[in-house]
C-alpha cells in the first residue's frame, strides 16, 4: 500500500498542470485543487460500499478551470467520464461511481457525491 500512495504521488506530480494543495477530506484519493474550499462531508461506510456528499466552493475558480482540473486529474487516476450533461459530470471506477455537479458557477459551488456505480 506505501509504494502504491508513493508511486500515486510521483504520477501526480508529473501529471497534473495545474496546482493541488492536498487531498479532500472525504475523497481521500481525490486532489483537492488550489483555491477550493471544503464543506463539512456527510458520509457512510459499510464493509461492502461507501457513500459520501461534499460540498466545495470557490470565489476564484471558473468552470472551466474546475472542470479541466478535476477531467485530467479523475482520469490519471483511473475514474471513466461516462456522462456529462446539465452541469452534471458522472464517472465509473471499479464498482464506484463519482458525481460532480456544478451547483452554481460565480461563486462556484460543487457537490461531490460518491455511491456504489449505477445506485
Amino acid at each position: 500500500m506505501k509504494t502504491f500512495l508513493f508511486v500515486l504521488g510521483l504520477l501526480l506530480s508529473f501529471s497534473l498542470p495545474i496546482r493541488a494543495e492536498g487531498f479532500m477530506t472525504a475523497f481521500e484519493e481525490i486532489p483537492l485543487q488550489d483555491g477550493i474550499q471544503e464543506e463539512e462531508p456527510f458520509s457512510f461506510d459499510t464493509e461492502d460500499f461507501r457513500i459520501i456528499e461534499q460540498y466545495v466552493s470557490s470565489t476564484t475558480i471558473s468552470k472551466d478551470e474546475f472542470l479541466k482540473f478535476y477531467k485530467e486529474t479523475l482520469s490519471s487516476l483511473g475514474w471513466e467520464l461516462k456522462s456529462s450533461k446539465n452541469n452534471t459530470y458522472s464517472f465509473k471506477r471499479e464498482d464506484e461511481g463519482l458525481t460532480l455537479t456544478i451547483e452554481s458557477e460565480s461563486p462556484l459551488v460543487v457537490l461531490f457525491i460518491l455511491k456504489p456505480y449505477g445506485k
